[in-house]
């Protein structure tokens, strides 16, 4: 048997936690082992709500599970010498159970728990922050997070601590996902009655993920109910939306299939003098059973589809919207289609924890007539992986491997210099081992990790990670100190149209083989401090150093191209976040949240130009304040982020293909643009605030839920798209009052 030594003698106990109505892991639960009143062993589950207490001496203990809101579990067990002792716990919902023990390990969540650039959600901090509508979505709370910018109100895309959008791995179930985010950005393919948790990591990840240079995005989807079916109803002009959930065979396997489509299009033809002209919508499911006591599988799939006009809302130089405008429909649209499976197995008589999964993944993405695009782009890729968790005493150790095969396509239809049509294939392959929550030297918590990366032609890559974690005695509240370092490598980029500000295609190229593998070095501190009634607050400091980077050669005409030069890049900053919760305020009321504000600097230097690239924004500041009295609550969220760089028009010529037929004097040639320094200008800065009210009423079985609300209060002219050669713009939401209800079968 795996580590004799610690095994033989001692006793150890070991099993899963679920919710008992649903069967779904309940990570972060407290298992506690008391001796004469005292605690013995204490620990929190994972993931997988697996937990294990090993080294333990034979006796008799109570064992204790518990977790907020659910009713604690309790028994005396008895372990023999080398018993290994094994217990599946279901804990029922118990609103009024606050009796949690805390145990060091415990798994912390909430907007102020930030450990060297690793925030965990769950489904009740997306809750926190409103979106248009009566339900929540994890891209509502993630644009609030220190060093997380985005476009604004549209566009669907998200830059990460001085990262393009395309270095960002998003994941769901284990397979990537990688146009995310909706066209109107309150939205994503992940609503909060489909999460159980996510990982985010904004720099500093460990050797378990690779293939981006930027961040992560892990996000674990709930298990349907395997008791009872129960559902939902929402009806929004944004997004309307239905789940429902429940047993295929009770206590054993469950289903739960969610769907959602916006309705703006139709609601709002010509809502304050402007169109809406933007679709979109996605639907999930997952299955998921037991095999048996130590053995579960999943599957799940994914399916999104987004468009919008821009030309719909297009406004003239000075800002007037101008509905005579020409419509020269470029649209643009992208979907999604995933398939993830997944295989737990716990080995009996092993301290390991095994998991084989994978799966398929399928982006499109184009831009102008929908019968005759002018760009497409597609990306797809398969994939597989395994991992095991060895745990060996306080420490987990961690090993897998993970092989993906990537495909793009694309059609550029002549358009742009040296690119018109291709597809290409890239192969990648890691390996790796990490150690995760080990300890050392009491308070002080050592992680190091190292992967193996390889992509077809190219080196192995080595990529050491490092994660520390210290918990010192200081007086008044807990406090963590954390750093992270690590190399990370990608293999497959994404090219952006630098014509346009605001463009939104993107097409994927493995990266050019002249150049060496793009890579980034990361390194982020920080601490956390939780204090006595509810207040919590963080401060993190980060520098991204990326070399290597592929970027187009600039040109004063508009190009696309696979002419690519090196870069290097640094991106440094620094952010500051305060949390508050459930304080009494005004008249019996209640106030929470939060302020995140991000200072971000970032350069890519070329061998000829040093400049800030499109993704920079120097200054954020997120506010949302929340208070409530007898189920009635009110919110204000404040945005503010500074301009973006762009490059300006310096003017325009006429352009023409000279043959032996041509005449000048009567063909008036092709106009086109001509661009200044590249990333000189400055777009305006992003402001905007919204206000929710939401009233809650809860029946026997059910729960409604409405919301009311006003998107950019004040009315202001955000910029999202600007065209250089028409010089005609699109501005981001305008003032819009929004409605929603939402009923819960539960």
């Amino acid at each position: 048997m795996l580590l004799p030594e610690v095994y033989s003698q001692p006793a150890s106990v070991r099993g899963f936690v679920f919710e008992a109505e649903s069967r779904r892991p309940l990570q972060g639960a407290t298992i506690v082992l008391r001796s004469a009143g005292e605690i013995r062993r204490g620990t929190v589950t994972d993931g997988d709500g697996y937990f294990i207490l090993p080294r333990v001496g034979p006796g008799s203990y109570d064992l204790t599970a518990s977790f907020v809101g659910f009713a604690t579990y309790r028994d005396l067990v008895t372990l023999g010498a080398g018993e290994v002792l094994e217990r599946n716990i279901y804990l029922p919902e118990s609103p009024g159970s606050l009796d949690e023990v805390v145990i060091e390990e415990q798994l912390d969540t909430g907007f102020a728990d930030v450990k060297a650039g690793l925030q965990s959600v769950a489904p009740t901090d997306v809750q926190r922050v409103p979106v248009p509508g009566a339900g929540t979505d994890l891209a509502g709370y993630l644009q609030t997070l220190p060093g997380v910018v985005s476009q604004g109100d549209r566009g669907g895309q998200l830059f990460v601590r001085g990262g393009s959008s395309d270095q960002n791995l998003a994941l769901l179930d284990g397979v990537p996902i990688y146009q995310p985010f909706h066209i109107v950005s309150f939205f994503s393919a992940f609503p909060e009655d489909i999460i159980d948790h996510a990982d985010i990591y904004t720099a500093g990840f460990g050797a378990a993920y690779g293939t981006r240079l930027s961040s992560v995005m892990d996000v674990t989807a709930r298990n349907g109910s395997k008791q009872r079916f129960r559902g939902s109803v929402s009806v929004a002009p944004f997004l309307s939306g239905a789940r429902i959930e429940g047993p295929l065979i009770p206590d054993r396997v469950s289903v739960v299939l969610s769907a959602r489509q916006s309705l703006v299009e139709e609601v709002t033809p010509n809502f304050l003098g402007q169109k809406l002209p933007y679709r979109f919508g996605d639907r999930f499911g997952k299955i998921h059973a037991f095999l048996g006591p130590r053995q579960s599988v999943s599957i799940s799939f994914l399916d999104t589809d987004d468009k919008g006009d821009i030309a719909g809302t297009l406004k003239t130089f000075d800002g007037e919207f101008a509905p005579d405008l020409p419509d020269d429909d470029p649209e643009v649209r992208w979907s999604n289609r995933a398939v993830a499976a997944r295989y737990s197995m716990l080995p009996r008589g092993a301290p390991l924890l095994i998991e084989l999964g994978g799966g398929h993944s399928r982006s499109e993405n184009e831009i102008g007539a929908s019968d005759n695009p002018e760009r497409q782009a597609t990306i797809e890729s398969l994939e597989g992986y395994l991992k095991v968790t060895v745990f060996a005493g306080t420490t987990e150790l961690r090993a897998g491997g993970q092989w993906r095969k990537t495909d793009v396509e694309f059609a550029l239809g002549g358009q742009f210099q040296n690119l018109d049509s291709s597809a290409e294939d890239e192969t990648e392959s890691r390996v790796f081992l990490e150690t995760v929550h080990g300890r050392a030297a009491g308070a002080l918590r050592i992680n190091p990790g190292l992967a193996l990366y390889n992509t077809a032609g190219r080196p192995i890559r080595l990529e050491p990670r490092l994660r520390l974690t210290a918990s010192p005695s200081l007086p008044y509240g807990a406090h963590t100190i954390n750093a992270a370092v690590g190399l990370y490598h990608q293999s497959v980029v994404g090219l952006n149209d630098e014509r346009d500000v605001g463009s939104i295609f993107t097409v994927w190229v493995p990266a050019a083989d002249s150049l060496d593998l793009p890579s980034a070095i990361h390194a982020v501190a920080g601490w956390t401090g939780r204090f006595p009634n509810g207040f919590g607050a963080a401060a993190e400091v980060f520098v991204k150093e990326f070399r290597e980077l592929s970027v187009p050669e600039f040109s004063a005409f508009p190009s696309f191209t696979t002419t690519l030069q090196s870069a290097d890049g640094t991106a440094l900053g620094a952010d500051l976040r305060l949390d508050i919760r459930g304080r009494p305020f005004v008249a019996g009321s209640t106030f929470d949240g939060f302020v995140s504000y991000t200072f971000t600097d970032v350069q890519y230097r070329t061998a000829t130009l040093s400049y800030n690239p499109s993704q920079h924004r120097k200054h954020q500041l997120n506010v949302v304040a929340h208070t409530e009295r007898n189920g009635v609550g009110f919110t204000i969220q404040w945005q503010y982020g500074s301009g973006f760089p762009f490059t300006e028009s310096a003017g325009f010529d006429e352009f023409q293909v000279l043959g032996p037929t041509t005449d000048v004097t009567k063909e008036p040639g092709i106009t086109r643009v001509l661009y200044d320094t590249p990333f000189r200008g400055r777009q305006p800065a992003y402001e905007r605030i919204d206000v929710w009210l939401d009233k809650e009423v809860s029946l026997e079985r059910a729960r409604v839920t409405i919301r009311a609300g006003i998107i950019n209060l004040f009315n202001r002219d955000n910029l999202f798209y600007f065209d250089l050669f028409t010089l005609r713009r699109v501005d981001q939401m305008p003032f819009i009052p929004s409605v929603g209800i939402k009923v819960e079968v539960l």
